[in-house]
């Protein structure tokens, strides 16, 4: 029986505290690849940067990459992209119960660094002037309306009954 192979897959998820442009250009050095390149590999979807890896070999080239700040995972070659959970039988209750071993995931609570549209995707805007000459800023004491800004209404008169309650 042959030994199993491994594809080492990239999503252009970053290791804590990298940026994206330090991590692109680490990864150009190391496949020695362009920037066009290079931009392919960090769009979100998994992509298999290398396949047919031994274990030793795929988990080499996956502690390089955590160096140089890029997130990978191994996937064993020849196995199903999401395999579907087994329905779990319904719990048991007991007295005592331990709290099942944490799983690991593909998830990543890596910041986001740079921009999440790509600099084709933006739609051009021209950056809009707007004259504020005429606004001034006043000192933040007494009314803030001038006199002669203020509308002068007359003081209503009201009559009220002299009743008394006994």
């Amino acid at each position: 029986m042959s030994q199993p192979t491994y594809s080492l897959v990239f999503r252009g998820d970053l290791m804590p505290g990298y940026t994206a442009a330090d991590v692109k250009a680490n990864m150009a050095r190391l496949f020695k690849a362009g920037p066009e390149t290079i931009e392919k590999l960090f769009s979100g979807r998994p992509l298999a940067i290398k396949k047919g890896l031994g274990k030793v070999q795929a988990e080499q080239l996956q502690a390089t990459l955590a160096k140089l700040g890029a997130q990978s995972s191994l996937k064993a070659e020849g196995e199903p992209a999401a395999p579907a959970p087994p329905p779990s039988p319904a719990p048991q209750v007991t007295e005592s119960r331990t709290p099942p071993p944490p799983t690991q995931t593909d998830w990543s609570l890596a910041p986001m660094e740079g921009n999440l549209v790509k600099e084709h995707e933006r739609a051009g805007k021209k950056a809009v002037q707007v004259d504020v000459a005429h606004l001034s800023l006043k000192p933040a004491e007494g009314n803030l309306v001038e006199e002669s800004e203020r509308s002068s209404r007359q003081p209503v008169s009201v009559q009220v009954p002299d009743w008394q309650l006994d």
